[in-house]
């Protein structure tokens, strides 16, 4: 319960700004030892009641483990993440805290849960980009280890051989992934790319909501999302076209629109790729011309 309280209070906290500047370093195989022991300084942009609140977080997960690495858990994980985003920690750090908790069982547990909140809180921005993948995966994979492809099948009288392709293809998107583990991953995205250039040409549109039902309307947009300049240049229409179509919500087509503009010309329009992508945002007169083209208001 304690736990509980702390992850409520935190999710309805703070907003806050962030800053490069701390000596501290953490690194991933000894992250919860340097947690133990961490007694942050007081960066000079931090206000004296965000320093408080993050360093009571911080306390309070020590507390709970009992001082001990090997107790910390998914709660404890994301009470980390938040107060390294109320104490301002460097861009490294929180990307890290956020990896140990996205990479600990059951956390689309509380990224589902969480979603409108944390969708509305600004001190998120600094993870947004990958945040939103990571929600997208969650509510594509939501219970994934239960889930009977069959079943799904029969409920929503789709073409099973298309559905079970793509459920495939969504696990292999996602398998190593948030493990960071890219030497892993491109031989899969690769692949994927593969079998989703082929479905394109025999369905001639969308793989979305229509066709494989709305579990799995994100997983063509994540493999081209997650392949190349010339990949996601050749499916924005088709991406376009299935938003319009009402095969696949808005959000994802200005996440791909973002991170093409970002890849190609240094700069995105709706700012969802985060600032480890090194994207400036682009000139209004940039943004409405975009905006215009896709039909996004």
């Amino acid at each position: 319960m304690k736990k509980l309280l702390i992850i409520i209070t935190v999710i309805f906290g703070l907003t806050v700004c962030y800053s490069q500047e701390h000596p501290v370093k953490f690194t991933i195989e000894n992250f919860e030892n340097q947690i133990l022991s961490y007694n942050p300084n007081k960066n000079q942009n931090v206000s004296d009641k965000d320093y408080r609140y993050g360093t009571m977080i911080l306390e309070e997960t020590r507390n709970a483990v009992k001082n001990k690495p090997e107790n910390f858990n998914l709660a404890d994980y994301f009470n980390v993440l938040n107060a390294f985003l109320s104490l301002k920690e460097t861009k490294e750090n929180i990307d890290l805290a956020f990896r140990k908790f996205v990479n600990t069982t059951g956390s689309c547990e509380y990224i589902l849960s969480f979603e409108n909140s944390i969708k509305n809180n600004s001190k998120y921005d600094i993870i947004r980009g990958d945040y939103d993948e990571q929600l997208l995966q969650c509510k594509s994979n939501n219970t994934t280890e239960k889930f009977d492809i069959s079943q799904y099948c029969r409920t929503y009288n789709l073409n099973c051989l298309l559905a079970e392709k793509i459920y495939s293809i969504n696990l292999n998107d996602q398998k190593y992934r948030s493990l960071k583990l890219q030497s892993k991953q491109q031989p899969l995205d690769a692949e994927n790319q593969t079998m989703i250039d082929a479905l394109y040409k025999k369905y001639e549109t969308y793989i979305g909501r229509s066709l494989v039902g709305k579990k799995f309307e994100n997983v063509m947009w994540a493999v081209i999302q997650h392949s190349n300049i010339d990949m996601m240049e050749r499916y924005l229409p088709v991406i376009k076209k299935a938003v319009a179509d009402k095969e696949i919500e808005v959000g994802p087509l200005k996440m791909l629109i973002d991170r093409f503009y970002g890849l190609k010309y240094g700069y995105q329009i709706f700012g969802s790729q985060g600032e480890g992508f090194g994207f400036k945002l682009a000139d209004e007169k940039t943004k409405n011309e975009i905006k215009i083209m896709y039909g996004i208001e």
